[in-house]
């Protein structure tokens, strides 16, 4: 089967938001995402989505990043946020196809750098990335204020 990697059309969204969905389920979290069409196209001036289609028009695989900065290194980067190829279309290169051309649309907007997350459950993903290069940084620890306690923390301070 042949698969065609392109920028997300209007009118999918809702389709990366199913795979988004798969996506956590694939993994086991237990953890329905909360992302939607509607959320999806809402945040279309913060978040870039590729999307590899077959010859059949149907959506295959999803690659959702968006422009990050580190003050470390001095320079912008793509931040994968999420990376989904649909099971019956998986072990075709659509994976890294959808993120090499994420990296390639980022890159020409400065990107020097790729960062994302792996669950510690997804072993799958943790090979896919060593075996694309990716080094796993142990010293970094990620920290969430959830909406919940956001806006606790908000609302406790007074402002400067």
């Amino acid at each position: 089967m042949s698969f065609r990697v392109r920028p997300m059309r209007k009118g999918e969204a809702e389709a990366v938001a199913a795979m988004v969905r798969g996506l956590a389920e694939h993994i086991g979290t237990g953890f329905v995402p909360r992302l939607t069409g509607e959320r999806l196209e809402a945040a279309g001036d913060l978040i870039d989505v590729v999307v590899a289609e077959d010859e059949h028009g149907q959506l295959a695989g999803a690659c959702l990043g968006l422009m990050t900065f580190s003050t470390w290194r001095g320079a912008p980067g793509l931040y994968v946020v999420d990376l989904f190829v649909r099971p019956e279309a998986r072990g075709q290169g659509l994976g890294e196809a959808l993120l090499r051309c994420q990296a390639r649309r980022f890159a020409s907007r400065g990107a020097a750098f790729i960062k994302l997350e792996v669950d510690e459950t997804n072993g799958g993903a943790e090979r896919f990335y060593a075996r694309l290069g990716f080094a796993k940084k142990t010293q970094d620890r990620l920290y969430v204020l959830e909406q919940d306690r956001l806006e606790t923390f908000i609302s406790m301070g007074e402002e400067t």
